[in-house]
C-alpha cells in the first residue's frame, strides 16, 4: 500500500480519447465517483496542474503514449484500457475499484525507462522506440550505427528502430526484433528490411549511447512512438540514450509480463 496517497483530497488528470464511445464514457462514470468522494478531476489541455496526483488515461496504448509524449509526464499514470492491445493499460476493474485503489493507496508503481534522443538541436522523449527511416524515396538508405566503443554495423534498409525493453512488443518486434521483460537493462537495434543476409537485431547494454548516422537520397524522418518529428534532407544524425528520464504507470492488478504477452499475440485478449 502506498501510505502517501491514503486519504488525501486528490486531483486528478483525466486523459480521454474522444475518437472512442467507450472511453468518453468510462471517463464521466470515473470523474462523476471521484467528484462524489470530495475529490477532484480535470481534462488534460496539454498542461499538468500542480498537485495533481495522477493522471488516468482512457484510451489505449497510443492514447498512452501520445500523452507522455505530449506532457514529459512526472506523476503516474493509469491507463484504462479502451483499445486493442492494452500492454500499458489496465483492464478488468469497474471504475469503481479503480477510484477506491488509488485514493487508498492499494496498488504499485512500474517505472519504465525512456529513451532520450537527441537530433538537430532538439531532444525528445519515447517510451517505446525511436526510428530513423526513409520519407519520400524508394532507395534504401545507408545507416551506420555506433555506440561508445565504436561502429556496431552498416545497414542498407529502410530505416533502423532502437526499442526499449516496453517497445520490444511494438514496432521492434513487427520488424523481427527479440521481445524483452521490462526489467531487463538494455534496448534493441532493429533494421527495418535490410538488404542483407547477415543483418539482424542486436541487444545492447542500456549504459551504451547510441549513434545513427544516415545517409539517404530523398529526405530522412525521425519517428518518436508513433509520431513523426523531424524532417531532415537527405541527411540525419542522431544520438540515443537511457537517462534517469522514466515514466511511471499504476498497477491495480498483479500481473505477469509473459503472460499477458502470450493471452495479448495468441488470443487476441483486451
Amino acid at each position: 500500500m502506498n501510505i502517501l496517497y491514503y486519504n488525501l483530497n486528490m486531483k486528478f488528470c483525466v486523459v480521454i480519447n474522444k475518437t472512442k464511445r467507450k472511453a468518453t464514457e468510462l471517463a464521466k462514470e470515473f470523474i462523476a465517483e471521484v467528484e462524489g468522494r470530495g475529490h477532484s478531476c480535470y481534462d488534460y489541455a496539454g498542461e499538468i496542474l500542480p498537485e495533481t496526483a495522477f493522471a488516468v488515461v482512457f484510451g489505449g496504448d497510443g492514447t498512452i503514449l501520445k500523452f507522455i509524449r505530449s506532457s514529459s509526464v512526472t506523476i503516474p499514470v493509469l491507463g484504462i484500457n479502451c483499445g486493442h492491445m492494452g500492454f500499458l493499460a489496465e483492464a478488468g476493474s469497474s471504475v469503481s475499484e479503480y477510484v477506491d485503489k488509488l485514493v487508498s493507496g492499494e496498488f504499485v508503481l512500474d517505472r519504465r525507462k525512456l529513451l532520450r534522443v537527441d537530433c538537430a538541436d532538439k531532444t525528445f522523449f519515447a517510451l517505446n522506440e525511436v526510428v530513423l527511416g526513409r520519407a519520400d524515396s524508394i532507395n534504401l538508405m545507408d545507416i551506420e550505427v555506433s555506440t561508445d566503443e565504436g561502429s556496431l554495423d552498416r545497414y542498407r534498409a529502410d530505416g533502423v528502430i532502437v526499442a526499449t525493453p516496453t517497445g520490444s512488443t511494438a514496432y521492434s518486434l513487427s520488424a523481427g526484433g527479440p521481445v524483452l521483460s521490462p526489467s531487463v537493462p538494455a534496448y534493441i537495434v532493429t533494421p527495418i528490411c535490410p538488404h542483407s543476409l547477415h543483418s539482424r537485431p542486436i541487444v545492447l547494454s542500456d549504459k551504451e549511447t547510441i549513434r545513427l548516422s544516415a545517409k539517404s537520397v530523398g529526405k530522412c524522418i525521425v519517428v518518436v512512438d508513433g509520431a513523426k518529428v523531424l524532417t531532415e534532407e537527405k541527411d540525419c544524425f542522431l544520438t540515443v540514450s537511457i537517462k534517469d528520464a522514466c515514466a511511471t504507470f499504476v498497477r491495480i492488478h498483479k500481473r505477469s509480463f509473459y503472460k499477458t504477452m502470450l493471452n495479448k499475440f495468441t488470443k487476441g485478449d483486451k
